[in-house]
């Protein structure tokens, strides 16, 4: 997955593929099930949202800010505004093992191209994206729901302090993940561009995440210099 640019991860891809198995949970009122994906151990990971949100609404608004002026009027006490999206574990049994919410209106989940790791990982995508301004936008987590239901996975940053594995997908943050080397676990490289607080001087820096001896590891190096998606993903010898 090296593309950076307009990164929509899973739609319309996993849909509702290979889950005839899977009792349905009672789904909210107001929501609808957007995507259901198989965990591998019989259960299904879903991402709920709005009702009124319907696929091509979500195709045309990822990554640009949902319009909720192009909502459906809501009916009877529905409120206007969107509501959040949900991500939720359901068992083969239709049995709702874990649910979150996740702050905003749209989301996706998939399977990670990730190999090596205890059991199966999968992203899920929070789309973040405000109407104006290049600091926002998707943010992906890495969930081991076999391990750790919907929590997400921990990174050993370079300070003592464990941090949610996340990645950015903004205007001035980019990802990508890494082939492996001797067949390892694959690397993960973030770059992102933000001007310094001291003099207002763009900084950019380089973050490689790596998988080793049971846990997922951060390296980073910062150098002065702009950086935005309209150009090409840096050079791997600049990341760390």
């Amino acid at each position: 997955m090296s593309g950076f640019r307009g990164r929509v991860l899973g739609w319309g891809l996993l849909g509702y593929c290979g889950l005839a198995l899977a009792q349905p949970a009672e789904v909210p009122e107001g929501y609808r099930i957007a995507q259901q994906v198989l965990v591998g151990d019989g259960s299904v990971l879903e991402v709920l949202e709005d009702v009124r949100i319907t696929p091509q609404l979500h195709a045309d608004s990822w990554g640009n800010g949902l319009d909720a002026d192009s909502f459906a009027e809501p009916e009877g006490d529905q409120p206007s505004a969107p509501l959040g999206a949900q991500a939720r574990l359901v068992s083969d049994s239709g049995e709702v093992l874990a649910q979150k919410s996740l702050g905003y209106p749209m989301a996706t989940v998939e399977k990670a191209p990730l190999n090596g790791l205890p059991s199966p990982a999968f992203f899920l995508t929070i789309d973040q994206t405000a109407p104006m301004g290049s600091y926002s936008g998707p943010a992906t987590q890495v969930l081991m729901p076999e391990q750790n239901q919907l929590d997400p996975v921990l990174c050993q940053g370079e300070g003592a302090e464990k941090q949610p594995l996340v990645f950015a997908q903004t205007g001035k943050a980019a990802w990508q993940i890494v082939p492996s080397v001797g067949g390892g676990t694959e690397s993960i490289q973030q770059v992102s561009s933000a001007s310094s607080m001291e003099n207002e001087e763009f900084v950019t820096t380089y973050r490689t995440f790596r998988y080793a001896d049971g846990q997922w590891t951060v390296t980073t190096r910062q150098q002065a210099g702009y950086w935005d998606t309209e150009s090409e993903f840096p050079e791997p010898a600049l990341f760390p």
